[in-house]
């Protein structure tokens, strides 16, 4: 924390911040009374101003950048020199996180992280303190440091921080992790397999249905966990193999957006891992998944009234039922015709809404047989620049099904997810050549 000394006319008050260029007293990062705070914010300006005139646009916010993280180790010292002179209790909050928080509006977890750097580098952590004053060390990067030293034995500390301090210059705070879980490893076996157990029982997932109809994911996976689901995701965010296949079709280049060239998929990655992991859960319960519920392997399950299933987008003949999603509830009939596509149907008969009178074999809309047919005549989705393969894709009819639409060769086409999805929710149509070859077109 800061030093207090006596100035001549003998009141007390906080020790300058860089009061001696150059210069930390002890292993700490000096405080920062309003006396030392704002000339050594000047000078930094000052020199960026002199540095950074004649430099690239390039250097010029490399330079800025690195003024902001200097400006950052002057803040934080000030702020824990704050904390430690007791204004802050004084005003009434019960923390340092707790004042930034309301003061600075920063968000709970950012004040909190902050915090807890302000406390680390005015304290003992000098190494880190020091590249922070130069602009090598941002207060991510601290906050990285602090937390690892804490599974680090003492005799090691100092060591393994002026090392996490140097390679903070090269490295992201994420890759800075990294070479800090290593260290610990390193240093004490134990303690990196009692962090590893820390971690595991931080563990959990939880799914949930939100108030507009969508669902909630949100967790912690363990570090093993979390690495199979990015690996998984990372797989099916690539495009399958896509030899020139001469048909005209494309030239079989496809960038590593889930099938489409990075023209044609204007999907966020975000949006791109959800639909990822759709598919990763649909290929699991179709193809992989052994376990009977109830007698039956689980699957989706939709119940829609066949008024519901045969509405044409955009016009009503009347009142219809919405679809029921297993787990969810209300979908529409859109929603429900993708989805009958290319699924097993069953045919229950009702008297009103609840005495069942006949329950028909279940059948499905594509039979194998014609799946391969489809798929040899395809050979992958034919959405513009899309080269997913036929197992990951849907049998989509072209006039559709639930419209009287024929199961045929030639009322048949391969989609994958999203460009199924854009003929159902966005009204793009299949083209059909006079060579017989099938492509997608925008509304």
């Amino acid at each position: 924390m800061g030093h207090d000394h006596t100035d001549e006319a003998g009141d007390r008050r906080p020790e300058p911040l860089w009061s001696v260029p150059g210069q930390r007293p002890g292993s700490t990062l000096p405080g920062a009374g309003s006396v030392g705070l704002v000339p050594r914010a000047a000078e930094l300006f000052a020199a960026f101003a002199t540095d950074a005139q004649h430099a690239t646009p390039a250097g010029q916010v490399v330079a800025m950048r690195h003024l902001i993280d200097q400006c950052e180790a002057l803040w934080l010292g000030a702020a824990a020199d704050l904390d430690s002179s007791g204004a802050i209790a004084d005003a009434g909050f019960g923390s340092l996180a707790s004042w930034l928080r309301h003061t600075c509006r920063m968000a709970p977890g950012e004040a909190s992280g902050r915090a807890k750097v302000a406390t680390a580098v005015t304290g003992e952590l000098g190494a880190t303190a020091q590249g922070m004053l130069s602009g090598t060390v941002t207060w991510r990067h601290a906050l990285v440091i602090d937390q690892t030293l804490a599974n680090v034995p003492v005799e090691h500390r100092d060591e393994a921080e002026r090392s996490l301090a140097e390679h903070a210059r090269a490295l992201d705070p994420g890759q800075l992790r990294r070479v800090g879980d290593r260290l610990v490893h390193c240093f004490d076996r134990q303690r990196a397999d009692d962090a590893a157990i820390r971690k595991l029982d931080r563990r959990g997932l939880s799914v949930a249905e939100t108030m507009d109809g969508m669902v909630s994911v949100n967790g912690l996976l363990d570090p093993v966990t979390g690495a199979l689901l990015m690996t998984a995701l990372d797989t099916k965010l690539r495009p399958g193999s896509s030899p020139d296949r001469g048909d005209g079709h494309g030239d079989g280049q496809a960038e590593a957006t889930g099938g489409a060239t990075a023209v044609d998929d204007v999907r966020t990655w975000a949006q791109r891992r959800a639909d990822a992991l759709a598919e990763i859960c649909q290929e699991w319960l179709q193809d992989l998944n052994q376990v009977t519920v109830g007698g039956v392997r689980p699957h989706l399950s939709v119940i829609v009234d066949h008024a519901t299933l045969a509405e044409g987008r955009g016009r009503s003949s009347g009142a219809v039922e919405p679809a029921q999603l297993a787990w969810i509830g209300p979908i529409t009939a859109t929603e429900a015709q993708m989805i009958g596509c290319d699924s097993t149907v069953s045919r229950i008969v009702t008297d009103g809404t609840s005495q069942v009178i006949d329950v028909g074999r279940a059948t499905r809309t594509i039979p194998p047989a014609l799946r391969r047919a489809v798929a040899a005549r395809d050979r992958s989705c034919v959405g513009p620049g899309c080269y997913r393969s036929p197992e990951h894709c849907d049998v989509h009819h072209i006039v559709f099904w639930e419209h009287g639409g024929e199961t045929s060769l030639e009322n048949t086409v391969l989609l994958c997810r999203r460009h199924h999805g854009l003929v159902h929710l966005k009204q793009w149509r299949v083209v059909i050549e006079p060579d017989g070859t099938r492509r997608l077109t925008p509304p």
